[in-house]
């Protein structure tokens, strides 16, 4: 097998978690060519990955790519020995099927499954999605060992970004907060944002706090910003970033002490360069938080909110506050 296609529509966080599974792909595989055809807004995730050949960029609106004969007929010309499709998609199922591919794979619990050749029944019986992506994976090789996604950080965006904050005067012992967050619920509120910074004093927490925020966090960083300068915490070193992209990001992080985050793909970037990282969730996302453990330096605080919410306003700022100081 030379040439492999992977299609992902899913988020972010995902793409990053895949990335394992390109990785043992790769070592099981050294000759293969992968090519991954994801959402456009998340292709920088896999455009500088090492074992990645080629990206192939989607446009989506909702969960399908606009298209459809484009994108088929790149498919085509490429002539792919397998595809691998990540979640229930009837256009990568069709786009296999039409382009010829000897070897599809994919979800079973899907309306064109019959359009596969092998699949695996979504979240059977896995732990959590970290596992379930490994199996379709070995549906492709069956030789395939689980790897943790690993990022490859950019020294020279290091260097930027260092230069940045020593201008800013913020000590090398810093925390970095990201308010990233694909939906507004599960950001933790921003009255007790304050108040958690309000405990810093009392809990001997005397770190800067670096607030970043990614796109389409602007207007939720900029609330947060006006509260905090609105507030009796100006003695505090605390400062702002927004619109920071994937590279950057992993970048940031490695320079900080402390990663906070929410259940958003901020904490997989940690997790991939190994930075110790605190996120809050809820308890019951089992096939989510499950994925790492102390091992990859992940910490959490969880949320206790029914099945069909992603809240984490039930973490009281005090419990976040004393989590923040064991761990620094």
């Amino acid at each position: 097998m030379q040439r492999l296609l992977i299609i992902s529509k899913k988020s972010l966080g995902d793409i990053i978690l895949q990335t394992g599974v390109i990785q043992a792909l790769k070592e099981a595989h050294p000759r293969m060519q992968i090519t991954v055809a994801c959402d456009a807004r998340n292709a920088s995730a896999v455009q500088k990955h090492p074992d990645v050949a080629e990206v192939l960029p989607l446009t989506l609106k909702g969960e399908q790519a606009a298209g459809f004969l484009g994108v088929l007929k790149a498919i085509r010309h490429k002539r792919f020995d397998a595809v691998l499709t990540f979640g229930r998609d009837s256009q990568a199922c069709l786009w296999g099927f039409l382009a010829r591919i000897k070897i599809r794979v994919g979800v079973r619990n899907q309306p064109l499954k019959f359009l596969l050749t092998r699949t695996a029944i979504e979240h059977a019986t896995e732990v959590n999605s970290f596992e379930y992506y490994h199996k379709l994976g070995a549906l492709v090789s069956p030789q395939l060992k689980m790897q943790y996604p690993v990022i490859g950080v950019e020294k020279q965006e290091v260097s930027r970004l260092r230069n940045q904050l020593f201008k800013l005067r913020l000590s090398r012992r810093f925390i970095i907060w990201h308010i990233g967050a694909s939906i507004e619920e599960k950001r933790y509120p921003v009255f007790q944002i304050i108040e958690t910074l309000r405990l810093f004093k009392k809990k001997r927490i005397i770190h800067p706090v670096l607030f970043a925020a990614g796109p389409g966090d602007e207007a939720f960083i900029a609330e947060l910003e006006t509260a905090v300068n609105n507030s009796d915490l100006k003695s505090m070193k605390v400062f702002f970033a927004d619109e920071i992209d994937f590279s950057a990001t992993a970048a940031l992080f490695t320079l900080a002490h402390l990663v906070i985050c929410n259940d958003a793909a901020p904490r997989h970037v940690a997790a991939a360069i190994g930075k110790k990282s605190l996120t809050l969730m809820p308890r019951h996302r089992k096939h989510s938080w499950q994925v790492y453990g102390e091992a990859q330096k992940a910490y959490f605080l969880f949320s206790d909110v029914p099945i069909e919410s992603r809240a984490v306003d039930t973490v009281e700022p005090a419990e976040l506050a004393g989590m923040i100081r064991r761990l620094i």
